[in-house]
């Protein structure tokens, strides 16, 4: 988990410690990019124009981009005023399909009734299915950099992670549950009593056994007056500092500095870390590179266009339902399924309602060699 790559340095007034380039910003940008020049380079050998892959591209990215934030941004009840933020993470695929679909439709009644262009739809889908797997696949590593879509802690270490506490958005639900504190230590309500009932001072009360604070140094009884460089003088203040709002993007390194009876000393800086997780995001990265090798060596053998397209479908929403039960960042909505699991299971059956459509409408797939690929071929009616 690495939700900063690096720092460009570049100081200004609102990014004093310099431009941050986010991981999960970062393997978006990858993920488009090379999606559109797997696309635009299979599409050619199809006899489609590279242009108008690139300019479709941006009516499906545009409006598949907006689709995932609104449908994360309701599914985790999300500030609306963070709809931009999308950096810092909070996506969700399903709506990135629909708000995708809903850009291409545009697009195609633009080429079709202002530019006279028919585009063949299901060719294209067949063009653009394992591009899906790869965008997927390069999307869930900056999933993993950022340390959302993690999975339930688990007890099989050979599969498992642990993410840095501090920075890893499993920290709220791990603290919440009770399996974990919040930094490796619990603070002592003795500091409560009369004497500081008012500015109670940051009295630790147990430290972890084993724990990064316990092998820092960290004692029972011991005060804390600094975390990192923000000055601790109350219980109230270390809390303020380690809100998982409040505390700095990236930063996954606590320096203490404690007072021990008279003495005030530095401990060495340690990195909290979570119980041991089901790493989901990238058991849907392997899954996506294992459909997208699928999808591959099926594509000379469709019988229609679209064909490719609904494999892709199928295999997803399978995928899609059995990750999701090691999820631990989503809630169940309906018959203990979470809105994944939901849409897995409607986007299942759609693969199956447009296989059996195309089929009937579709065009059939000509023999190899039998269409030329040096030329655009016909835009047949039902293509």
């Amino acid at each position: 988990m690495q939700q900063v790559l690096f720092w460009i340095p570049i100081k200004l007034g609102w990014v004093p410690h310099g431009i941050p380039i986010y991981g999960f910003g970062a393997m978006l940008f990858i993920a488009f990019f090379a999606c559109i020049l797997l696309v635009s380079r299979w599409a050619k050998r199809e006899g489609f124009s590279p242009d108008r892959i690139y300019d479709l591209a941006l009516w499906v990215f545009g409006f598949g981009v907006i689709g995932a934030r609104i449908v994360y941004m309701i599914q985790y009840k999300v500030p609306w005023q963070n709809f931009f933020k999308i950096w810092e993470g909070g996506i969700v695929f399903y709506g990135s399909a629909i708000g995708g679909w809903i850009g291409y439709a545009l697009g195609w009644l633009y080429y079709s009734k202002v530019k006279k262009e028919r585009i063949p739809t299901w060719r294209m889908a067949d063009i653009v299915a394992p591009a899906v797997c790869v965008g997927l696949l390069i999307g869930r590593i900056g999933c993993f950099l950022n340390g959302c879509c993690y999975g339930h802690i688990c007890t099989d270490n050979a599969t498992c992670v642990t993410f840095p506490m501090m920075t890893a958005p499993a920290r709220e639900l791990v603290v919440a549950q009770g399996y974990q504190t919040m930094a490796g230590f619990t603070l002592d309500s003795r500091a409560f009593d009369a004497a500081h009932r008012e500015r109670p001072p940051a009295l630790v009360g147990t430290v972890e056994p084993g724990s990064p604070a316990a092998r820092a140094g960290l004692r029972s009884g011991d005060i804390i007056t600094q975390i990192n460089e923000f000055p601790i003088q109350s219980y109230h203040d270390l809390w303020r500092v380690l809100d998982p709002g409040s505390w700095p993007r990236g930063v996954q390194e606590v320096k203490l500095k404690v007072q021990r009876g008279a003495e005030e000393m530095d401990l060495k800086p340690f990195i909290p870390r979570t119980l041991p997780l089901h790493p989901t995001q990238v058991y849907e990265s392997v899954s996506m590179f294992l459909l997208l090798l699928v999808l591959l060596a099926f594509y000379p053998f469709r019988r229609h266009y679209g064909q490719s397209f609904v494999v892709l479908m199928i295999g997803y929403a399978v995928h899609r339902f059995f990750n999701e039960t090691l999820r631990n960042d989503t809630a169940p909505i309906l018959l203990n399924l979470t809105l994944s699991q939901v849409g897995s299971i409607l986007v299942l059956l759609a693969a199956i309602g447009l296989e059996i459509y195309l089929r009937r409408f579709s065009q059939r797939v000509p023999p190899a060699g039998a269409e030329s690929k040096s030329t655009p071929a016909p835009l047949p009616a039902k293509a």
